[in-house]
């Protein structure tokens, strides 16, 4: 089968980059031809390996970054790129065409090559992207939106985001993890508490802040790691608080790592304060490393990974005070980590390459 991806870029630490490059290697390893269409990769290097098989794109549109890709200064590259992407696709005759990012192409590409199935996936919660309810399907995001109804199937990654797509048609796909712990004692364990993501508003990342000043006084020799890159002027204000708050020496803000895993694998406890998440992937990756998880029930991905009270904690969004409850609950109680650290490895088992892609290729099957 001929598939080709439609995506922004490969260079940035993130978890869309991260599994789309997985499932790239699987279905290139399956046998399958797999095409790559990006529009602002140009020379930068990719942030995750990729199978040398793969056959790749870009667009090289260069859209103005300061602007919404619908502003007057980027309308006429949407143009552009709305040629580009139909002539690689009467170049390459792919059998499936598939989007990933919320970019222009996945407005437009419905009207081109319309014989072509097409699969749109979405990895942000319908509270941001649906088109639920009268209001939302008037509002030109809602228009915009309900084009999702014309692609042959809307990938979402949990069922909680089903009633934001009324009309599409949808069906649900999670992510997996293909991280194995090179650790396998739990003694080897470092008091810390971890938590990595994009620097961006949607982290609440200010939340944890708040949250490590309310809990790290008696535990004076546990230290929090917050592992991110994104917008510097909010990494400025993170840090600027953490030194209003007397924080510099417990809480460390780091730069995104390759060796992420290596971290989870030495902390003890992943934290998560998020306004919105669909379905991440650190907190997959989190309990693969015998973690136990704190995490604010957010629409809708935590609570479609972290099982309450086994392998962590469900926290009614932005409650510090019960976030803070049950963090040192966890960093005070070595027995009640343990417990939950095995049952967490257990559970992962749920979001295995194996299953999940076996599930992307039945789609495939039916579609075509």
């Amino acid at each position: 089968m001929r598939i080709l991806y439609c995506t922004n870029q490969l260079y940035v630490h993130g978890g869309i980059e991260r599994i789309l490059s997985q499932k790239i290697n699987h279905l290139l390893d399956e046998g399958h031809e797999v095409f790559l269409a990006t529009f602002e990769q140009d020379d930068n290097p990719d942030v995750y390996p990729l199978n040398c098989k793969l056959s790749r794109f870009d667009l090289q549109i260069k859209y103005n970054s300061g602007y919404s890709y619908f502003h007057p200064k980027n309308l006429r590259k949407v143009i552009k790129h709305f040629f580009r992407l139909r002539q690689l696709i009467k170049k390459i005759k792919p059998d499936l065409i598939i989007s990933i990012s919320y970019t222009p192409d996945q407005f437009f590409l419905p009207f081109i090559s319309r014989l072509i199935p097409k699969v749109k996936e979405l990895h942000s919660s319908g509270m941001v992207v649906g088109i639920s309810g009268k209001e939302g399907r008037q509002s030109l995001k809602g228009m915009l939106t309900s084009i999702f109804k014309k692609y042959d199937a809307l990938v979402l990654l949990n069922k909680d985001e089903i009633p934001y797509f009324s009309g599409c048609n949808t069906v649900i796909i999670p992510n997996f993890t293909e991280f194995q712990p090179s650790l396998d004692s739990l003694e080897l364990k470092e008091k810390t508490v971890i938590a990595a993501g994009r620097i961006a508003p949607v982290k609440q990342f200010h939340e944890l802040i708040y949250i490590w000043k309310m809990a790290h006084s008696d535990f004076p020799d546990w230290k929090f790691k917050l592992y991110g890159d994104g917008e510097q002027k909010l990494i400025l204000e993170l840090q600027n608080l953490i030194f209003s708050l007397g924080l510099s020496s417990s809480f460390l803000m780091l730069p995104s790592t390759d060796n992420l895993q290596l971290e989870m694998e030495k902390a003890s406890i992943y934290a998560m304060t998020s306004e919105t998440e669909c379905f991440p992937m650190v907190l997959l990756e989190a309990k693969a490393a015998s973690l136990p998880i704190v995490s604010y029930d957010c629409p809708f991905g935590p609570r479609n990974i972290v099982k309450n009270d086994i392998d962590g904690y469900l926290i009614s969004q932005n409650d510090r005070v019960s976030f803070v409850h049950k963090l040192t609950q966890l960093m005070n109680d070595t027995t009640l980590r343990t417990t939950m650290a095995v049952s967490a490895k257990k559970n992962i088992v749920d979001f295995s390459k194996e299953e999940v892609m076996t599930q992307w290729n039945n789609l495939f099957t039916q579609i075509l």
